[in-house]
């Protein structure tokens, strides 16, 4: 399937910084008209400057996901200013990382279940009558491995991303035959700033030394997923074989991620060789 983003019409949520700005300037670079939402006005300014400099037209909306006020605001901003909406992405979250038994944990689950579930369910069902509208559209859910296989000490995060999954599955079969599609995003460890804040001893054990994702990589299967239409993709390939090891057995997947701890074995399988995540945050400016 081959889809010319020129002159289509691009919302982004979470789109002033990491995943989201690199997302909003891959689609600019094919041409798309862009709408950046997410809660920093002055991140937004930026984003959206780049944009310009790339030769598209963009739209800042500072909004907060979580407030079905600010979304119907969006959505409608966006429809009065372009006319349409074709690509969404959802991407705005937050991510905590601490244990189970810590006393921070159900809160933590509250607020990323708030942020990252709640917000792309809001801005989701904001955009739908739009798609129905049209007769078409794409929706991008921006999830993570640990959607589908928790590691330790990212449970809070890994809740909220499994009911992300489950989320973008129900949609994609209830919307099937009316023109709009769904597709799950599922990256591992990416150099964003979202774990900037976690210490490396309180990292999950296998992202303790390995080589981050760059939200460029992200970014481009983003614009390949929605121009070839896939359902599901996955970051890097060979995270497949931990997901594929959880599908079999929860032993399997167990000990795959119990053998990611060991840099030898991240390394064999392609996910470590450069810098550790905080090696490679270090480098990054705070947004």
């Amino acid at each position: 399937m081959s889809v010319s983003f020129a002159n289509r019409v691009v919302l982004i949520t979470g789109a002033s910084r990491g995943i989201g700005r690199a997302i909003a300037l891959a689609f600019a670079r094919e041409g798309a008209l862009l709408v950046l939402a997410a809660r920093s006005a002055e991140g937004l300014a930026g984003v959206e400057g780049e944009v310009r400099a790339l030769g598209s037209q963009a739209l800042s909306v500072p909004t907060d996901v979580t407030s079905p006020e600010a979304v119907t605001a969006l959505v409608d901003a966006a429809v009065a200013r372009f006319g349409r909406i074709d690509v969404l992405v959802n991407n705005a979250g937050i991510g905590k990382v601490g244990r189970v038994e810590s006393a921070a944990f159900e809160d933590n689950v509250r607020q990323t279940m708030r942020a990252s579930l709640f917000g792309m369910i809001n801005v989701t069902q904001a955009v739908l009558p739009v798609f129905r509208q049209q007769g078409s559209g794409a929706i991008v859910n921006m999830s993570s491995v640990m959607g589908r296989k928790a590691f330790a000490r990212f449970g809070s995060y890994a809740i909220v991303m499994h009911g992300v999954s489950a989320f973008s599955d129900s949609l994609r079969q209830e919307v099937s035959g009316g023109g709009i599609r769904v597709s799950v995003i599922y990256p591992a460890l990416t150099a964003t700033d979202l774990l900037r804040e976690a210490k490396e001893a309180e990292m999950p054990p296998p992202f303790r030394h390995m080589t981050p994702l760059s939200a460029h990589d992200v970014a481009r299967a983003v614009v390949a997923a929605v121009r070839q239409g896939k359902r599901r993709v996955v970051l890097p390939r060979m995270a497949n074989m931990l997901l594929l090891g959880e599908a079999l057995s929860p032993r399997i997947g167990d000990l795959i991620a119990a053998a990611l701890t060991r840099r030898h074995v991240a390394r064999l399988l392609r996910m470590s060789g450069g810098k550790t995540y905080h090696e490679t945050i270090a480098g990054y400016p705070v947004r």
